[in-house]
């Protein structure tokens, strides 16, 4: 009715009926439409097709996927017109997190943080996507509550506590969180390997090698992010955001 462009997220065919897919899609509709934040993609619709099946129907980004522009530095400078990358990418890095800090505070926990799951428009915009397995971190009538035996998230991103089914909280996202800035650093995900095997014991040991040539106090923000025992994180998204921008001020 506006004239505009839009993007329609629906179920692929062989998905159809299956209820937990369709669950999914819902899920992510409600927290997406929920979480109304500059850094988060707007919901404009979630309406049913004739066959009965859900349509999440969202703002049409036109941008590249942030796991794209990490690993070239070149079209950063062409397109956003950064002198240095480093600096642009953290600024990036702190828009996730405000993002990430205003689900928190409504009870939202995303739980696959990771830079396939953030898009940049051709503007700057920085988006985070996919809600799909968020869980409350409260009760909620619009989320389902984490159920502790249930294991979900990408595996060389995941922190500890997700591989053996624990209750994440805020501070299980910080470690994903993490794991951004250490792939910024590192060029791969924190437990990159080649076996599924191989990848849940370096989720479990937490205790990825940070390049030399980084700068200390970047590194050390990292290491902290990205602690074994949870509580020897960054306390929330927010903080972890300020102490990247104090590094940035100095």
């Amino acid at each position: 009715a506006l004239a505009r462009p839009v993007a329609v997220k629906t179920l692929k065919e062989e998905l159809a009926s299956d209820s937990a897919a369709t669950l999914k899609l819902l899920q992510e509709a409600w927290v997406t439409g929920r979480l109304e934040h500059p850094n988060v993609v707007p919901v404009y619709d979630l309406i049913l097709d004739d066959a009965g099946r859900p349509r999440l129907v969202m703002k049409r980004i036109e941008g590249l996927r942030w796991t794209d522009l990490m690993s070239d530095p070149e079209a950063v400078r062409e397109r956003f017109g950064a002198s240095d990358a480093m600096t642009w990418h953290l600024n990036v890095f702190m828009q996730v997190c405000h993002a990430i800090h205003f689900a928190h505070e409504r009870g939202v926990i995303h739980r696959d943080i990771k830079p396939d799951n953030v898009m940049v428009g051709a503007y700057g915009e920085v988006y985070v996507l996919d809600w799909g397995i968020a869980v409350a971190s409260r009760e909620s009538a619009m989320l389902p509550a984490h159920e502790g035996s249930s294991i979900a998230g990408t595996p060389p991103y995941m922190a500890p506590e997700m591989l053996d089914g624990s209750k994440p909280t805020i501070r299980t996202d910080v470690y994903l969180l993490g794991g951004l800035l250490y792939e910024l650093v590192a060029g791969e995900p924190p437990h990159y390997g080649t076996s599924l095997k191989e990848i849940a014991r370096k989720v479990l040991l937490s205790k990825p090698t940070i390049p030399a040539d980084v700068e200390p106090e970047l590194a050390g923000l990292i290491r902290k992010a990205l602690a074994r025992n949870p509580a020897d994180r960054f306390e929330d998204a927010e903080m972890l955001r300020r102490a990247v921008q104090e590094l940035l001020e100095q």
